[in-house]
Order: C-alpha cells, then structure tokens, then sequence
C-alpha cells in the first residue's frame, strides 16, 4: 500500500506544479520492500534487489503498468527476478540480458546517452529508464520540464528523490511494451 500511496502523493503534488510535460502514473515499486529486499539476484548471494535491484525494480514498474504478466503473475521485482534468473535473463553478476524480456512482453528500443531523443520516444508514450547517478541508479521517468532541466521519476531506492537534473542522468534505456 506505501507504493501505491507515494504515486498517489508524487502525482498530486507534481501536477499542481505547472511541469512541462503530464505526470504519468506508473506502478511505485521500491528495492527495499519487505517482501522481496532479501531476493538474491542471479544466484549471487552478495547482490540482492535492496542492494543492486533497481533496474529490476524499474523494468517490473513497467510491466506491471503494462499490465504484463509472467508465470500467470502480475510482475513486481520478486517475479522478474526469478524469470530472468531462470531463463538467462542475467549475464555476468546483475547485467540484465534485456532479450530475455521480449517473451514476456517487454522490448528494449534503444539506449541512449542523448536526453532530447530519450524525451522525444516518451512523448510518443515509450517507457524511459534513466540511468542516474553516475550508475548507483535507476528510476523510471514519468515527467519533465525541459526549460529548467528537472526530470520527474520513480526512484525506487528513495521514493522522495524523484526530481533530478540532465547532469545527472548518464543514460536512458527506451522501452516498448508488446
């Protein structure tokens, strides 16, 4: 239910605000979840989602917004986990082997380190994954205001982190549900 609300309050607070572009509402999932901080990823005990999932926890805000399903489940960061573990979804340590999420709905477009073709593919209702924090994180961009450069995502290691600036996003990861 505290996902559920801090979308809420993000939304609320962030749409009275004037941003350039519409918040969008996205599943809030956070790393740290009781229900699954523990999850080992790809086998290795010295990664868990708390630590090292938070692209794992931006691509399951995706497709569970996306209403995608895997196993007969609706995807949160514990169900992704567990299929990219199964099915070669990891390549070495926590590197997501992003085919792998083609069979369940879900297609990486493109990566790339230029924000104005990142905003371009979201105006066209992709799905952004900013790579931030010289690469600590990850959030899932859901607004913008390209004239003062402030970005809106779902952070899913501090949930009240969720304005950050171009300088620092590293990357964007463009997404297309099937």
């Amino acid at each position: 239910m505290g996902s559920f609300k801090n979308t809420i309050i993000i939304i609320f607070l962030l749409s009275t605000c004037g941003w350039g572009s519409p918040i969008r509402s996205i599943t809030a999932y956070q790393n740290c979840d009781q229900k699954w901080h523990k999850e080992i990823l790809n086998g290795d005990p010295e990664k868990t989602l708390c630590q090292n999932g938070s692209l794992v926890s931006c691509i399951a805000m995706i497709m569970q917004t996306s209403a995608k399903i895997i196993n007969n489940r609706a995807v949160n960061p514990a169900i992704l986990n567990k299929y990219l573990t199964n099915n070669n979804g990891y390549k070495q340590g926590s590197e997501i082997n992003f085919s792998v999420l083609d069979k369940v709905g879900l297609h990486l477009v493109k990566t790339v380190s230029d924000l104005k073709t990142a905003i371009e593919y979201y105006d066209k209702n992709y799905q952004i994954v900013l790579n931030i924090n010289y690469g600590k994180n990850y959030g899932v961009l859901i607004g913008y205001n390209e004239k003062d450069a402030i970005y809106i995502i779902n952070n899913p290691i501090n949930p009240k982190e969720n304005k950050i600036e171009a300088k620092d996003i590293a990357v964007a990861l463009i997404f297309k549900p099937l």
